[in-house]
């Protein structure tokens, strides 16, 4: 298990991100790259902007991702992986830019045009403070809205024609506490709900690829209660 994914290994359900994959050594012929947005350094380890981290971390897992390559735009792996039934294998390459979230269009642009991906093979996840903890929403093509982050990876790539996983992580009660809400950690009652979103990032990244954004929004995209 990836250094950074243990501090949720005791509240994670092993099952939760377990989905038989099988690793196939037949020649890929898709590649998706999916980027999990964060900063890097373990100040920030475990704070709400940096779930997008975590996530990365929980589909490295799930989809049995070795290990994590490293320079000094991003921490990514590559792997070919038998995601969809019935499909050839496909090359999920997996991106956590060290560049800090609102340069983190510098390190996806740069791997994008490395790996010869195609834009609309890119899917980001990232926190969303427009959502409640628990929500999870997939988009696509859709405004940075305000995400910084997002809006770097817009703005190095010349457009918007990718797709998101947007983690919810709560606005702060006032809107001059946005810096320390999404640099704070996540209260103890939140941290269970968390811990269940991220761990279901994998079934969406799966499902993206496999049966396409329309299937995903439909399967994910719900009202949870804010808490």
């Amino acid at each position: 298990m990836l250094k950074k994914y243990r501090a949720f290994r005791r509240d994670v359900n092993g099952s939760q991100l377990e989905i038989k994959l099988l690793l196939s050594t037949i020649p890929c012929v898709k590649t998706i790259m999916v980027a999990g947005l964060g900063n890097p350094g373990p100040e920030y380890e475990n704070t709400r902007h940096n779930v997008g981290f975590m996530a990365a971390d929980a589909i490295a897992h799930s989809f049995r991702t070795r290990r994590f390559n490293h320079n000094r735009l991003a921490d990514w792996s590559a792997t070919d992986v038998a995601l969809c039934v019935g499909q050839e294998p496909v090359k999920i390459i997996l991106v956590k830019p060290q560049t800090f979230m609102n340069n983190s269009g510098v390190a996806v642009a740069a791997l994008l045009a490395q790996h010869q991906v195609l834009v609309e093979n890119l899917i980001v996840v990232h926190d969303e403070m427009d959502l409640p903890v628990g929500s999870l929403r997939v988009s696509f093509n859709a405004s940075a809205a305000g995400h910084k982050g997002v809006l770097s990876i817009t703005e190095h790539l010349g457009r918007k024609g990718f797709v998101r996983v947007r983690l919810g992580i709560g606005k702060p009660d006032e809107p001059s506490g946005v810096i320390d809400h999404v640099l704070s950690g996540f209260s103890r009652s939140e941290l269970p709900v968390v811990i269940d979103t991220i761990a279901r990032t994998p079934t969406v990244v799966r499902m993206i690829v496999c049966d396409g954004v329309m299937a995903a929004q439909d399967m994910f995209n719900r009202k949870v209660t804010p808490r």
